[in-house]
């Protein structure tokens, strides 16, 4: 499911992220903030649930966006998946493009693929491993490839986006927030 940001009571909503998370830009933050001894409080409380004021917003999303062009190769790669089509007539697959977690039921049978920033994991009944970038997974007649982006790649559209709603509530008078966020996932 889409990642949107809403400013105010739905004045402007536009989608953040079809691929990440926001546990995936939480775990994004505890990096920065653990690497770079940084700070982002507002953003971890916007992915959290939370209503935030624009202002501060705005200038922790450009903040991030700013380290992360200048220093995010020093950060783990984001990992995702993408659902390879059957053959050239399955656009379905092609069009829903790549998540950072997925489930694949197969014959009673349940597979997690779970990605992020740093991470690649096969959880599946037989156990869990590690999956590297470029790996093909067969689970039943779902093929997965393994995808990575470097962080900047990764969150740069996002962050943008978040930026433009920041400027557009600071205009309006309004806060922002983000919607499919667990509430109390700040803390995380």
């Amino acid at each position: 499911m889409p990642v949107y940001v809403v400013v105010g009571r739905g004045r402007f909503t536009d989608r953040v992220s079809t691929v990440f998370f926001p546990r995936d830009f939480l775990d994004l933050l505890n990096y920065v903030e653990s690497r770079f001894n940084a700070s982002f409080p507002n953003l971890r409380r916007l992915f959290g649930g939370s209503e935030v004021d624009p202002g501060a917003l705005l200038e922790e999303a450009l903040n991030l966006l700013l380290l992360l062009k200048e220093r995010g190769g020093e950060l783990p790669p984001a990992f995702f998946f993408a659902v390879l089509p059957k053959d050239f007539e399955d656009v379905a697959s092609i069009i829903g493009g790549g998540a950072s977690s997925m489930t694949v039921p197969v014959e009673g049978r349940v597979y997690e693929l779970v990605g992020g920033f740093g991470r690649a994991l096969l959880r599946a009944p037989e156990g869990e491993r590690e999956l590297k970038a470029g790996e093909e997974l067969s689970l039943g007649t779902v093929r997965v490839k393994v995808f990575t982006r470097q962080a900047y790649e990764a969150v740069a559209g996002p962050l943008k986006t978040l930026a433009v709603a920041a400027l557009l509530a600071l205009r309006e008078r309004q806060t922002v927030k983000v919607l499919g966020s667990a509430p109390g996932a700040a803390a995380a």
